[in-house]
């Protein structure tokens, strides 16, 4: 069960890109720094989790044993992210937050310092360019799972808050 957990957390996590690719790239490069000493197949197992625990206790990035995008940055591992439609997406991304009215423009620039503060905090290693995409959500997820906030993958109230967004108003930008 564990293990399908993390197969799909790491689904999640790269978006569009193929996982067993990922798992494989992450396998030959642990390998090759001397964590992993298995077969690299691009097959996620216990080998795989342990060898990702160790990387991240070494490098002093959160151990989860799963492939996040801090994890993947630091093993220098680039994962295409897939944009996806700016009118649609940009407001699906403050539905239930106090920011769903505002304007686009505002919108765009709250997205861009939430990808510059998720980067910082190293939940996300896209571009800060404020073009909202799956990877964004998907380190908006894995921050408010490890705040221990309600998982919307959304920026809500509570998120822009604990992102120091908040404050901001329209006018601000």
């Amino acid at each position: 069960m564990k293990t399908l957990l993390a197969a799909l957390l790491l689904a999640l996590t790269i978006g569009a890109a193929r996982a067993d690719d990922v798992v494989l790239a992450a396998q030959t490069r642990l390998a090759r720094l001397g964590y992993y000493d298995g077969k690299a197949d691009g097959a996620w197992g216990k080998n795989t989790s342990l060898a990702v625990q160790r990387f991240q206790a070494a490098k002093k990035i959160r151990v989860t044993g799963e492939l996040n995008p801090a994890t993947l940055n630091a093993l220098g591992i680039k994962v295409p992210e897939q944009p996806v439609s700016r009118g649609v997406a940009l407001a699906d991304l403050f539905v239930g937050g106090p920011y769903l009215t505002a304007p686009p423009e505002f919108q765009v620039q709250t997205v861009k310092k939430a990808q510059q503060n998720l980067r910082l905090l190293g939940f996300y290693n896209g571009p800060a360019n404020g073009v909202p995409t799956t990877a964004l959500s998907d380190a908006l997820r894995t921050y408010q799972k490890d705040n221990r906030f309600k998982t919307t993958g959304r920026l809500d109230k509570t998120t822009l808050q604990a992102l120091d967004l908040l404050t901001l108003a329209p006018g601000d930008y």
